[in-house]
């Protein structure tokens, strides 16, 4: 099967900030998917350069790497994930990129995701959300999961930066899931 890493953004925008203060994405992007193209000529220009930046970040690979390309995380940025820790060891409120690369690493060595689909972006002043649906296994008993996840990104109104990400998600799936329920 093939190995999808979890990619689900949800992004604010803050309004305030200028064209300029706005990271630029390297690379072109195609077509928007479906979830975003709804969207369209719907956005402020600050909603759409935010957007812009979220879905060159999460549509394609290494998005921690894309996260440090892009210089959109504030240095204290927080990365929250419900669940209990002691069963999901991804769980948590981790800080600053470091935190992030040691979620995905966790996420990744607990959870495999076989597929991850893109349902819609939601976009409002300050906020982008985007939604999906993540299937796979636990990697430890092979049992499956699904869940829909919404990722909400907050950016700070005056450096334009990404200093909150929250992710939600069915934690009852993933425990079962871990769990071999």
């Amino acid at each position: 099967m093939r190995y999808v890493v979890l990619i689900l953004s949800l992004v604010t925008a803050a309004c305030r900030q200028t064209a300029s203060q706005t990271p630029a994405p390297r690379g072109a992007l195609g077509p928007p998917p479906p979830a975003a193209a709804a969207l369209e000529g719907h956005l402020s220009p600050q909603e759409a350069r935010e957007l812009q930046l979220i879905r060159w970040i999460h549509e394609g690979p290494a998005i921690i790497q894309r996260f440090r390309e892009s210089g959109a995380l504030a240095d204290s940025v927080e990365w929250f994930v419900p669940g209990p820790q002691q069963v999901l060891p991804f769980a948590g409120s981790w800080r600053g990129l470091q935190g992030i690369a040691e979620f995905q690493r966790r996420l990744d060595a607990t959870m495999r995701y076989d597929h991850v689909e893109l349902r819609e972006y939601l976009a409002s002043a300050n906020s982008v959300a985007a939604v999906f649906i993540g299937e796979g296994v636990a990697r430890e008993t092979g049992r499956p999961f699904r869940s829909e996840i919404l990722r909400l990104y907050t950016f700070d109104g005056t450096t334009g930066k990404i200093v909150r990400v929250r992710n939600y998600y069915d934690t009852g799936a993933y425990v079962a899931a871990v769990r071999g329920q």
